[in-house]
């Protein structure tokens, strides 16, 4: 493989931009990243490694007093803070998407590109997970990747595989998040199906460990969108435009087309629900593709209500966007898997006027929708979080949010204007300018060789709820049938049998005239995993061991 690259300079405002090219470097110009399909198959796999590689050769002749690295994305930069802080470099790295934090690297490899860059290889150990082959363990395990919060690596027993960023959370001067809900979730996975086999990984400890060294730099909306005007002409002239009714209440939705993590299918199927009903309302989609879906949820919504659908997957003018957001009474984002860390769209739709509805996800905990309408600071409506591919209860959730918000849009309520102008408030508090000044401290606290987290790391870790804890009560009995479990949980909306297997096995339970929930599963000699989902979203594991028939 060649280990050669070009250094192209160009100058934009004074700023010198570095582009390093070569063969490996210049592949998948559409994705910039190489597809997982190409892994062990295709040597553009290593593009993030080969960059990792030569950036960090590109700098090591490069001065470093007053200098920080700035570094995106832990997963495809693993390598880069032990290398940079070798050749004495301050490294700043911001986890820009939530990937699970689990996500692993080959220890081995890892060790050896180390070694090659001149770095401490030591770094990488002690990362390793322990086993967590405990028969509620192995149930987790088996469900969580579906939960897109984890992955199960190695999947060879035996092979050394470590978290990419408990790695980076070990190297880097400081480990930025976009927002406080995310740095939250990645500390705690809190109220997850995740959150009780995290409390034992690597990751947990190596994050908490270093609190002092963790931050907020933050994220913005930009410039354009902090002074929207919304008025009864634009609106007119939007809709109008679009062959729309401007007196029906309008609904808006912008994002990427990725169908789990913006919750789509539960949008499409959820706002259909409604239009099916009779509920008059005007949906505008920006659902933004590299090319036109194939999606027959998104096709049967269209093509059912073409009088108060308006769908586009292609890029749009940011004037164009302002014109639909400033156009609608509310703005609707059910994102999924805690995937988002701030979500600029919503805070777009908010600075316009576009009043939530929206999932509580953590990481967008900052634009203060609520469960409750009445409390002081709430901007719209949350709807639980969710960690299932296409969920129907998030289905519910947001044919019911949609309801209930356009019930109050419809009827004039002055809460609706109360909430608006909140929502107004609270997005255009997220400026770059402030970001900016944040990541300026930041970057001279690492300069002058403090930690810029501004919290101090524990001296133990925060304790955990084990399994069970708080996971309701039952019980589990062995039948000539398989095991009959009743389970009860003062919150719960759904309760599930868990059973290891490829594929894992899940089996719902049935609700009772008394709330408790009931079933038969499989039989077992050891516990039965339960997962209990609660009607906000929380989720909690508990292991019901199974006793024998009596009578």
């Amino acid at each position: 493989m060649d280990g050669t690259a070009r250094a192209y300079r160009m100058t934009v405002e004074g700023i010198d931009v570095i582009l390093l090219g070569n063969e490996i470097l210049d592949s998948h110009t559409d994705t910039l990243h190489p597809p997982a399909a190409a892994e062990g198959t295709d040597p553009t796999f290593l593009k993030p490694l080969v960059f990792q590689i030569l950036a960090a050769r590109f700098l090591s002749g490069q001065e470093t007093a007053q200098t920080v690295v700035h570094l995106h994305e832990p997963v495809l930069h693993h390598l880069l803070p032990a290398a940079l802080s070798a050749y004495g470099f301050p490294v700043v790295s911001t986890v820009q998407t939530n990937l699970p934090v689990n996500t692993k690297v080959y220890a081995p490899q890892a060790r050896a590109l180390l070694r090659d860059l001149d770095a401490d290889p030591t770094v990488v150990d002690g990362l390793a997970d322990p086993p967590l082959d405990a028969p509620l363990h192995r149930a987790m395990r088996a469900f969580l990747p579906q939960t897109l919060l984890y992955r199960d690596q190695p999947q060879r027993p035996g092979h050394d595989y470590v978290s990419a960023l408990a790695l980076v959370a070990r190297s880097a001067d400081a480990v930025d998040f976009l927002s406080e809900g995310q740095l939250e979730h990645a500390l705690t996975q809190a109220e997850t199906p995740f959150a009780q086999l995290f409390a034992e990984l690597a990751v947990r400890r190596e994050l908490w460990s270093r609190a002092d060294r963790l931050m907020v730099g933050g994220c913005a909306i930009g410039d354009e969108w902090l002074d929207v005007a919304r008025d009864d002409e634009r609106r007119r002239r939007t809709l109008t435009a679009l062959g729309l009714d401007p007196a029906l209440p309008t609904v808006y939705h912008n994002g990427r087309y990725s169908v789990e993590h913006k919750g789509l299918r539960e949008l499409f199927r959820g706002a259909r629900r409604l239009l099916d009903e009779g509920e008059r309302f005007n949906l505008l989609l920006h659902c933004l593709a590299p090319h036109p879906p194939q999606d027959a949820d998104l096709a049967a919504l269209a093509a059912d209500h073409p009088g108060q659908v308006r769908i586009r997957t292609g890029p749009m003018a940011p004037a164009e966007l302002m014109d639909w957001a400033a156009s609608s009474d509310l703005c609707v984002f059910p994102a999924k898997f805690e995937m988002d860390t701030f979500l600029m769209a919503m805070g777009e739709a908010m600075a316009s006027g576009a009043v939530p509805v929206a999932t509580a996800q953590r990481g967008m905990r900052h634009f203060r929708h609520s469960f409750d309408l009445d409390a002081p600071t709430a901007t719209g409506l949350a709807l639980p979080r969710s960690f299932r591919v296409a969920d129907p209860d998030l289905t519910d959730a947001v044919h019911g949010g949609l309801a209930r918000m356009l019930a109050l849009v419809r009827a004039g309520s002055p809460l609706v204007d109360t909430l608006r102008s909140r929502a107004v408030a609270t997005a255009r508090e997220f400026t770059w300018s402030r970001a900016a000044d944040r990541f300026l401290a930041v970057f001279a606290a690492c300069v002058a060789g403090t930690w810029p987290g501004g919290r101090s790391g524990p001296d133990v870790l925060p304790p955990t709820s084990s399994p069970g804890h708080d996971g309701g009560v039952g019980t589990a009995v062995a039948g000539p049938d398989g095991v009959s479990v009743r389970w009860a949980h003062p919150e719960a909306a759904r309760v599930e049998l868990v059973y290891p297997g490829d594929p894992v096995a899940v089996i719902a339970l049935d609700r009772q005239d008394d709330g408790s929930f009931a079933g038969t599963g499989p039989a077992t000699a050891g516990p039965v995993a339960v997962l209990v989902t609660c009607r906000d979203g929380r989720c909690v594991w508990a292991g019901a061991p199974v006793a024998a028939t009596t009578g």
